[in-house]
């Protein structure tokens, strides 16, 4: 699932686990940092807000960045479990 950071740079998510989002991302972020990002989906540009645990560079360079999603709606995470399976 293709996300748009706050700061203009795509990414992708690639699996949520709970309330942890993993997404990967060409920068790393300090663990606490906010990150705000939006997801389009069914014809709707969602706006979504987490709080990084952990960056680690991956083999092909952009980063694998663990997140805890806050202020989560019920509709929003049921979108992100039916778009990333």
């Amino acid at each position: 699932m293709r996300v748009r950071l706050e700061t203009g740079e795509e990414g992708t998510a690639i699996r949520l686990d709970g309330h942890v989002l993993v997404l990967v991302t060409p920068r790393a972020f300090a663990p606490g940092s906010p990150i705000r990002f939006s997801v389009v989906a069914e014809n709707e540009n969602r706006k979504l807000e987490g709080r990084t645990i952990g960056s680690k560079r991956m083999d092909a360079g952009p980063f694998e960045v663990r997140l805890r999603l806050v202020n989560l709606r019920r509709v929003d995470r049921e979108l992100l479990l039916r778009e990333l399976g």
